[in-house]
This record gives structure tokens, C-alpha cells and sequence, in this order.
């Protein structure tokens, strides 16, 4: 456990002590991940789109996990704490990427849905702008609470990326549901049982 003294308001620096073996237990968890989706990617070939919002969000959550490792034994680490704060605040973005791409893969197979006069590429299109100034926001928080520490401006940029990111995620959850609701329904009309979600990686 560290010992370091840190004020509880601290920037810049953490004000609490990691579990080492949560966070040790998470960079396994993150690694398997990332192993089986570099694999997916040679199995299928893609190494665009859907895969490298997977693979980039996975590594940053990697790096992430293994900052908080090395901040478990000693939190003063400036390092560690950069690529904390970097890997755990941008790997979410890239994720929800592939998520919003998924979804586009849905409404070119599911064509007669309510969004269709939006089009597939528009409406990840919004999405993945959304998702980008959370980007911004989040990058160019990070990197400012990181160098410089005693300013919050950083920290508060990092919150306001956050924000945005939530209700993003948000917005996109409750199409996703109206979606799901739709095609559930148009199925059942149909006569046909069948499982949407089995197709987003393989038409992403």
C-alpha cells in the first residue's frame, strides 16, 4: 500500500490508493480481450471500422489498468498517473465507436425501420461526432490536469467530456431499445425468431 501523503483535493495526483489486485485481475481481463479481438480480426480481416474502435479501446483500457497497478504500490507515480488518466477516459470513446458502428450494420440489414429516412451512415455519422468532441474534451483535459497540475481547467474539461459522453451513450441506449423494440416486433409479425445482435460483428 502506498504511504504517500496527498491532499484529499488534490490535481494532478490521486487522493486514494488502488486495489492492487482488482486492477491486476482487470489488466488479465483486458488482455485476454484484446488477444481474442486481435485474433477476430485476422480470423475475418477487418482491420477497419468496427475493429479498430475495439482494439484501440481495449488497449487504452489496458494501459489504463496497468497505471493503476503501478499506482497501487506508489500513487505519487506521474507516469502512471498520465496514462491513468488517458487510457481509462479515451478508451470508452473508442468503444462506444464500434458500438454506433454496430448499430449501422443493423439498419442496413433491418432497412424498413422508423430511421431509415436518416440512413445508416448519417445516423452513425451523428454519433461518432458526438463521440469525438467527447475526444477532445477528454484529451485535451487529461493532457492539461496532467502538465499542469495545479490548474483545474483540465480536470474540468475531462468532466465536461464526460458528461457529453453519458448522454450520448444515453441518447444512443434509447434508440438502440426503439430499434431493438422494432425489430423485435417486425420479426414476430414475420413468424421468425431470431437473435439481431448475432450479426454485428461479422457486417461491421
Amino acid at each position: 500500500m502506498a504511504s504517500v501523503d496527498i491532499p484529499p483535493n488534490a490535481i494532478g495526483r490521486i487522493s486514494f490508493t488502488p486495489s492492487y489486485a482488482a486492477n491486476a485481475l482487470f489488466t488479465v481481463v483486458f488482455a485476454i480481450l484484446l488477444s481474442l479481438h486481435v485474433i477476430l480480426a485476422i480470423l475475418y480481416r477487418k482491420w477497419y471500422g468496427y475493429a479498430i474502435g475495439m482494439l484501440c479501446g481495449l488497449l487504452l483500457e489496458l494501459l489504463g489498468c496497468v497505471a493503476k497497478v503501478q499506482l497501487a504500490k506508489d500513487r505519487s507515480n506521474k507516469d502512471g498517473y498520465i496514462m491513468y488518466i488517458i487510457g481509462l477516459t479515451l478508451g470508452p470513446t473508442f468503444l462506444s465507436s464500434s458500438l454506433y458502428l454496430g448499430i449501422s450494420a443493423l439498419l442496413r440489414h433491418y432497412r424498413s425501420t422508423c430511421f431509415s429516412p436518416i440512413g445508416p451512415r448519417s445516423f452513425t455519422t451523428l454519433f461518432i461526432l458526438g463521440d469525438f468532441a467527447c475526444l477532445c474534451f477528454i484529451g485535451v483535459g487529461g493532457s492539461l490536469a496532467a502538465i499542469y497540475a495545479q490548474n483545474p481547467i483540465g480536470v474540468d474539461l475531462m468532466l465536461a467530456g464526460l458528461a457529453t459522453q453519458v448522454m450520448v451513450t444515453a441518447i444512443f441506449c434509447v434508440l438502440l431499445l426503439v430499434l431493438h423494440s422494432e425489430i423485435h416486433k417486425k420479426a414476430k409479425k414475420d413468424g421468425r425468431n431470431q437473435f439481431i445482435m448475432s450479426e454485428w460483428p461479422a457486417t461491421s
